[in-house]
């Protein structure tokens, strides 16, 4: 853990680094004589209305994490408090890996310290993960083809991102595809491990055959509790769904509440959806936390409907709310681990 902890202190200030170096060219490209009185105008109860809805985020994600912990069957109970903790660390090696490849070791391996096997943690991973992709999905489903005729008018990206939509339509299947048949995945490992060259490589040296032994019956633990998504368990998936939902309906509520804060009477849906649009590339940005990317990509959405004296500060106080507060938090936890 020492080892993936010097990592992550290196990709959080890589993805701090760039981040604020990107918002720096955006506000130095967007500042001019009115941006000091949009800021003294900015009511302080629209920064408490955002602050309370991050803290409101966590607790929501924590209950996410609680619930399917449950609906998994996993015998050890996790308290609520616990699973927040959980999902601020995983938050935190989801934003200093390049491609969020960090959070899903993360999450397990935070679950696990809470006593609940590896193979059942990862059952909970696999899940939360489908059903987070399986909320973006739809979403981009809705604004690129259902309501394609309100958003390719003013879109000239629009090709770019039902592409990128393609691709995360692919992941998802792949997700489903791994829970609906773990039982083949496991037998298939375990044909691997019974292979001659495999059975001398564990007879002649022990650990390795404890790896194999272990992993298997990890293997196992996940089939079994990826199985209790049956046709009798399966209106319970109902409710981490809708946490999932609420979940991403506060996140996408922030800016709304920030550019009301700035005096800026934004469409409520416009400000949603290029939302939805940039946190669906966001899992594809080789660069820890989407960082730079996010930022220019914002700007470059918003500039149609934002002023150029709010803009800068704007993505500001969004990236800080929606990104910065909980990784550092996550941090903060990750690094607590290490003593």
């Amino acid at each position: 853990m020492s080892e993936r902890l010097t990592a992550g202190r290196r990709g959080f200030f890589i993805s701090l680094g760039m981040s604020l170096a990107a918002l720096v060219v955006v506000l130095i490209f967007t500042v001019d004589e009115h941006t000091i009185s949009s800021m003294l105008q900015l009511y302080p109860g629209y920064l408490a209305a955002a602050f309370f809805m991050v803290v409101l985020l966590w607790l929501v994600e924590g209950l996410r994490i609680k619930v399917l912990a449950w609906m998994l069957d996993c015998r050890q109970p996790l308290p609520w408090r616990q699973a927040v903790s959980v999902f601020l660390v995983s938050f935190f090696f989801s934003g200093v890996t390049p491609l969020a490849v960090g959070e899903m070791p993360a999450l397990v391996y935070g679950l696990t310290r809470r006593g609940i096997s590896a193979g059942k943690a990862a059952a909970v991973a696999l899940v939360r993960a489908f059903l987070t992709k399986c909320t973006s999905v739809l979403s981009a489903a809705f604004l690129l083809f259902m309501g394609g005729r309100f958003v390719t008018a003013g879109m000239p990206y629009f090709r770019f991102f039902r592409g990128v939509f393609w691709l995360a339509g692919v992941s998802l299947l792949l997700y489903l595809l791994l829970i609906c048949c773990a039982g083949p995945v496991v037998v298939a490992l375990n044909r691997l491990f019974d292979l001659p060259c495999l059975q001398k490589l564990c007879c002649r040296k022990p650990k390795v055959k404890k790896w194999f032994d272990g992993f298997c019956a990890e293997a196992g633990r996940f089939r079994e509790t990826v199985a209790h998504i049956n046709r009798r368990r399966l209106p319970l998936v109902l409710l981490p769904f809708f946490l999932t939902v609420l979940y991403w309906g506060l996140y996408y509520s922030i800016a709304p509440v920030l550019l009301a804060g700035f005096g800026v009477r934004a469409p409520f849906g416009t400000a949603v959806m290029w939302q939805i649009l940039i946190i669906l590339v966001l899992p594809y940005i080789p660069v820890p936390g989407g960082s730079g990317a996010v930022e220019f990509g914002l700007a470059t959405l918003f500039s149609s409907f934002v002023p150029a004296s709010v803009l800068g500060v704007f993505i500001v106080a969004w990236r800080f709310f929606t990104y910065y507060l909980t990784l550092i938090c996550g941090a903060v936890l990750a690094f607590r681990f290490k003593r």
